[in-house]
């Protein structure tokens, strides 16, 4: 079978990018035909694969959205493909990855429906779930309950799909102590505390709120901290920040393909982010029994129940709790060495449960 898969734009370290490429590697490995439809491609890429990147003309987002929606819809008139599978909202798919919450149920409320760009989100996603035949994944039972509330969903074309994270994640004593080595080598004080934060985008997942709680602690708790930052994102004014606390360690990691033992060597994950339709560094940071703190508004915030070392952070005062907390971190005389986890995450592939309903939806 011939399968098109579109993104708006592809980067190696980015949530829906990571599993963009793994659902079309996993639809690939099973011997089927793949072409690429998106704005940009940065990284590896199979050279089996076909790709189709449009130049776009149009200077905004929006502008640039509805240009990718008419050229997946051209496409579709050209070719013969057997399903267009989408990890961007956009016209023309058979086949959506919910990689972000419903833009009509969280953004398109009072007079902003007066505005252009939020009327093109807004026509794009309803012109979307217009289509009856269209299948959907999710990645929680909450954001399936989000869309239904906008449009007429059929439970028999939509999945909900567990929370699930590589078996290299998982906690064991042994991979615990070789990334502990592997932190004194990389940390030049032993004695702090290392926060760790992961994110392709770091405006939308709050590396600016960790900052500025850190500035509400007095000098003498700055120097209890170390910040870890793993991702590609721009840092410029986030370094311009940091180096005004001189008493926090803090390192730039840039993007990694390799995460586990960053979880496994940090003591809290720190991730306030401002939208998080599920949160997979969630998943995989409570997978290696790392204690987590976050905003309420993640999606897979009810993961954190399970973990008596984790906080959700309320997201209208979330700078002022999480600076509450830190301070009282820094105040214990230990920490914990682990969390306990979740009993909800499993463990295999995500890929391969998309891939396998893939093909039984398009009747392979």
């Amino acid at each position: 079978m011939h399968f098109a898969f579109a993104i708006t734009e592809y980067f190696p370290f980015g949530g829906a990018q990571r599993d963009f490429f793994a659902v079309v590697t996993a639809i690939a490995d099973r011997g089927h035909e793949i072409s690429i439809i998106t704005t940009g491609w940065q990284g590896e890429k199979d050279s089996n694969w076909k790709l189709f990147l449009l130049e776009q003309k149009t200077q905004t987002n929006h502008g640039r959205l509805q240009e990718l929606s008419n050229y997946v819809i051209s496409l579709k008139q050209q070719h013969h493909f057997d399903a267009v599978v989408g990890f961007t909202r956009m016209t023309g798919l058979d086949i959506y990855f919910a990689a972000d919450n419903s833009f009509t149920a969280t953004r398109y409320k009072g007079l902003k429906w007066l505005l252009p760009r939020y009327r093109t989100y807004a026509n794009i996603e309803r012109t979307l779930f217009e289509n009856s035949d269209l299948k959907t994944f999710f990645l929680t039972e909450k954001q399936f309950n989000q869309y239904r509330t906008c449009f007429n969903l059929n439970p028999d074309q939509s999945v909900i799909l567990p929370v699930c994270v590589d078996k290299s994640f998982q906690y064991s004593e042994q991979k615990w102590q070789q990334a502990r080595q592997w932190r004194k080598l990389e940390s030049t004080d032993l004695n702090r505390i290392v926060l760790l934060f992961v994110a392709a985008d770091f405006k939308t997942k709050g590396l600016d709120r960790i900052i500025s709680a850190l500035q509400q602690l007095d000098s003498n708790k700055q120097a209890k901290f170390s910040l870890w930052i793993v991702g590609d994102g721009k840092d410029k004014k986030y370094k311009a920040k940091l180096e005004r606390l001189p008493q926090i360690e803090y390192k730039f990691w840039g993007g990694q393909a390799e995460l586990s033992q960053f979880y496994l060597a940090a003591d809290y994950l720190i991730h306030p982010a401002r939208k998080e339709a599920a949160g997979m560094v969630i998943a995989e940071a409570l997978a290696a029994r790392l204690p987590i703190y976050i905003t309420d508004i993640c999606g897979y915030s009810f993961l954190v129940d399970d973990d008596d070392e984790s906080v959700i952070l309320d997201e209208n005062v979330v700078v002022a709790e999480l600076a509450d907390a830190l301070q009282a971190i820094a105040m214990k005389s230990s920490i914990p060495s682990r969390g306990m986890g979740s009993p909800q995450i499993s463990y295999g592939s995500r890929a391969k449960i998309c891939a396998d309903q893939i093909e039984v939806w398009c009747g392979q």
